[in-house]
């Protein structure tokens, strides 16, 4: 049951491609190339964004660094108190709900992660994906369907809910990662941000650029929905509300 949404439905990606359309062997050929172990196309940035994002060190995990990137904005914003706790909820509230699109999403559709994919391309029917049964992924994949990307699911709500919060998304702010200790990015907006953790999925080979824009649209609307109906802010409640409060 959502925290906020008043159903599911509104909310959920479309269904992922076909497995003998375009679309399907334009993304698998990207993460095959992109995201094998042995990799000679990714880059040492991208192998590092891939380690970097990864954020399963069992501390702070997708949801979590975000909620590390709020804390630091607020303290380097000098936001109050009050501000900050609302800040937290809305966020908190955004990812609960997004949490629950996505999961609905990858056991709905049931989608498998490219290693499989890739292993077994000669039973997709898509004559443009070539099997390779000795693939292999640059990160170890979650033992959970693809369809949609959690990362991406989760950081685009984040940063939608920051944006909105703080009237901007040209927002400079610097992370650290637990996955990678002693190295730090450094960010001059929220969105950008969000892309690069969706694009480190396909860096690890473990996420299809379907799953990770389809995530970004769907953690969206689910974010806008949410900073949109709940914790308003007092000037933004309807007049009557506001004439039927008894003041303090």
């Amino acid at each position: 049951t959502p925290f906020c949404l008043p159903e599911l439905e509104p909310f959920l990606p479309l269904p992922p491609p076909p497995l003998d359309s375009e679309e399907y062997a334009r993304d698998f050929n990207e993460v095959k190339v992109l995201g094998s172990r042995n990799s000679t196309v990714r880059t040492a940035e991208q192998s590092l964004i891939a380690e970097y994002w990864s954020d399963f060190s069992y501390t702070a995990m997708p949801p979590g660094h975000w909620h590390e990137i709020a804390a630091a904005i607020a303290k380097d914003r000098g936001t109050s108190v009050p501000d900050t706790a609302r800040l937290f909820a809305l966020l908190g509230l955004a990812q609960a709900d997004a949490a629950i699109i996505c999961w609905e999403a990858k056991y709905r559709w049931n989608f498998w992660r490219p290693v499989t994919a890739i292993r077994r391309a000669g039973e997709d029917g898509n004559p443009a994906t070539d099997p390779d049964p000795t693939w292999d992924h640059y990160l170890v994949a979650p033992h959970f369907p693809a369809y949609t990307s959690g990362h991406s699911t989760f950081s685009k709500a984040s940063a939608e809910v920051l944006a909105f919060f703080y009237g901007t998304d040209a927002i400079t702010f610097t992370t650290a990662s637990d996955s990678v200790p002693g190295v730090f990015r450094v960010y001059h907006s929220l969105a950008a941000c969000a892309d690069e953790v969706g694009m480190s999925r396909i860096y690890g080979g473990i996420h299809f650029m379907f799953d990770n824009t389809e995530g970004k649209r769907t953690g969206a609307l689910v974010a806008n929905y949410v900073i949109a109906n709940y914790l308003l802010p007092n000037s933004a409640l309807p007049r009557l509300v506001l004439e039927n409060v008894s003041p303090a």
